[in-house]
């Protein structure tokens, strides 16, 4: 009994130590959406209802390696909030609105993602990600919730520069359909001394949405920087 209790123990470790590859991140994001939806009229987040103000954006990750494969799931929360005056009439879900009122708007987006990598070579690994999303617009009493399941492929890549330091990048895309979801990263990551495998990551973020469902359509764009604190266990 013993002796499996020591060979058990020794695989768990030799898991859990495999090359940093399971960990846990939290991060905050600053940056801004563009683009354009409607549920009627077409409208435009800057120029129609002033979508700029954001509250405080942040991901939550967790990722377990086993060897090549990775797996993982990603969190993500965006809002912004706006408010202008009409130079247009317009209608949403079916709610007309005319010209010279004064529109309150609030976009939600929930992008939760799961993931898996398959290592390739050192430093690069390629695999899926099934995107989950759900958009909710609220314009003055009216509300409007969207809810989709998007596919996409995805590589990563990460070089150390010294003990210290790394460079890390990643895309995904989804290269067919009407619902497309992509999302791109570029930065370096910065190892802390008090735990193994813990790091801060700083870098840049972009991400495009494109729906078109059930007379629902969106083409948005998102960019900005991100910072996260990641722990391996």
């Amino acid at each position: 009994m013993n002796k499996i209790f020591l060979i058990l123990s020794l695989i768990t470790l030799n898991l859990l130590a495999s090359n940093c590859d399971s960990f846990v991140e939290i991060s905050g994001m600053r940056g801004s959406f563009d683009g354009e939806l409607s549920k009627g009229t077409k409208l435009n987040l800057k120029d129609d209802l002033d979508l700029k103000k954001s509250a405080n954006n942040f991901s939550a990750s967790i990722r377990k390696g086993f060897k090549r494969h990775k797996f993982g799931f990603k969190l993500s929360k965006y809002k912004y909030s706006g408010k202008k005056r009409l130079n247009k009439d317009i209608v949403f879900n079916a709610e007309k609105i005319a010209k010279a009122q004064m529109l309150t708007s609030r976009l939600d987006i929930k992008w939760a993602k799961l993931t898996y990598r398959y290592s390739i070579a050192d430093g690069v690994s390629a695999g899926l990600n099934l995107n989950g999303l759900r958009a909710k617009t609220y314009i003055n009493s009216s509300k409007y919730s969207k809810n989709i399941l998007i596919p996409s492929l995805a590589i990563d890549y990460e070089h150390d520069l010294t003990d210290e330091l790394m460079i890390k990048s990643r895309i995904s895309l989804t290269p067919y359909g009407e619902n497309k979801a992509m999302d791109s990263y570029a930065g370096i990551s910065i190892k802390l001394p008090y735990k193994r495998c813990s790091c801060l990551n700083i870098g840049y973020q972009v991400s495009d949405l494109k729906i078109k469902s059930n007379g629902f359509q969106s083409d948005l764009s998102y960019h900005g920087v991100y910072m996260g604190m990641r722990v391996g266990f």
